[in-house]
């Protein structure tokens, strides 16, 4: 164990997942990726929102759907301007909506770059214990990133996670996908 035994990771995306569906004017599946733009429409008081997305070989348009027929006052008008603004943050927040995307497309490119930023605090604590905050959606296994972070194989994680030596708080399995807040506490010195 190192001198410092607190220390959080800030996973940040480097880019937005591209989604694999049929694009019109290809006449087959290929790569879109993401404008980073919305799309606002209104009908006199109903609204409708997409994010545009764009095939890699043609630039034809498929319009992700985020509100549709929605009343203007139903609309809060912080997140209204945001659509009007295309507010990078809430592109960001939308294109990370997996569940939502595989619905509605063939395949969601979930491996995507990221950066881990680490702050290290010093504890008077026997055990390391691992913050991780990120602030959308990741299709990343814990067990993956923590194997990364701790520079051991995922058998040998495995094998701590069954001698009751890994917590995670809150309990949930190790191979499921990495959370906001999400706390890892190994017991001991690895």
């Amino acid at each position: 164990m190192s001198v410092y035994d607190l220390l959080t990771y800030e996973i940040i995306p480097q880019e937005i997942p591209n989604v694999i569906r049929n694009c019109s004017k290809c006449k087959r599946d290929t790569a879109f990726y993401c404008s980073e733009k919305f799309r606002v429409n209104s009908n006199q008081k109903m609204v409708a929102v997409w994010v545009i997305y764009n095939c890699t070989h043609c630039e034809g348009t498929w319009n992700f759907p985020i509100l549709s027929r929605v009343h203007v006052n139903k609309i809060n008008s912080e997140l209204y301007t945001k659509f009007m603004d295309n507010d990078k943050e809430t592109i960001w927040h939308y294109a990370f909506q997996f569940t939502h995307l595989r619905k509605l497309c063939n395949e969601v490119n979930t491996n995507i770059r990221y950066e881990l930023r680490e702050e290290r605090l010093e504890s008077k604590s026997n055990n390391l214990t691992i913050r991780f905050y990120c602030k959308y959606d990741f299709d990343l296994r814990i067990d993956k990133l923590l194997a990364e972070i701790l520079g051991i194989s995922r058998s040998n994680l495995k094998k701590l996670e069954l001698d009751g030596m890994i917590m995670l708080n809150p309990n949930i399995n190790i191979k499921k996908k990495i959370i906001d807040n999400l706390q890892v506490t190994v017991a001991g010195s690895i």
